[in-house]
């Protein structure tokens, strides 16, 4: 079968032909479009992971950062702790050794001068070099019946704590 064109078939197929290319063009520039929008989604979502993954390298190197701190303070923490608990050990040392200290003697010694008390000594050694030092004799030492004020230096114990005065030293005189 032969058929025939005619110029206005053949004419309103060139219409039609141009409206198909001009759907065609518009929509390959619609898909054009799009298709530069979708890479420019993508390659945002390609840099929005890159910051996300520098990120979390920034997170972790950070978080490392403070576990090391947070152990060298612990450390730290442990080492004062120790040096408190060996200063309140050293300071209850020196508390009882204060305490000792501080219990006076039983006896203290007091040293006359005619009669006159002169000075305090924590033993008889101790007053009777002390009178050395002030002129008295080295020797002679020891009881006497004279008077106190007759004689020139004597040592005499007196009771600290008064359960001791009892139980009385001998004096002894120069």
């Amino acid at each position: 079968m032969i058929r025939i064109v005619t110029a206005a078939r053949l004419a309103g197929l060139h219409t039609d032909l141009a409206a198909a290319d001009g759907r065609i063009r518009s929509l390959l520039d619609a898909l054009n479009e799009q298709w530069a929008s979708n890479l420019c989604s993508v390659l945002e979502l390609e840099e929005d992971r890159d910051d996300a993954d520098r990120a979390a390298l920034e997170a972790t190197e950070a978080a490392d950062g403070l576990r090391q701190q947070v152990e060298r303070m612990r450390q730290a923490f442990a080492v004062a702790l120790l040096v408190l608990v060996r200063q309140q050990h050293r300071i209850g040392e020196l508390e009882q050794q204060l305490a000792a200290a501080r219990t006076p003697p039983p006896w203290l010694y007091l040293l006359r001068r005619h009669g006159e008390p002169h000075s305090l000594h924590p033993s008889q050694k101790a007053a009777k070099e002390h009178a050395t030092a002030c002129g008295a004799p080295r020797t002679g030492w020891g009881p006497s019946d004279l008077p106190p004020a007759e004689i020139t230096w004597r040592v005499e114990a007196v009771a600290v704590v008064p359960e001791q005065e009892q139980r009385a030293p001998r004096s002894d005189a120069a």
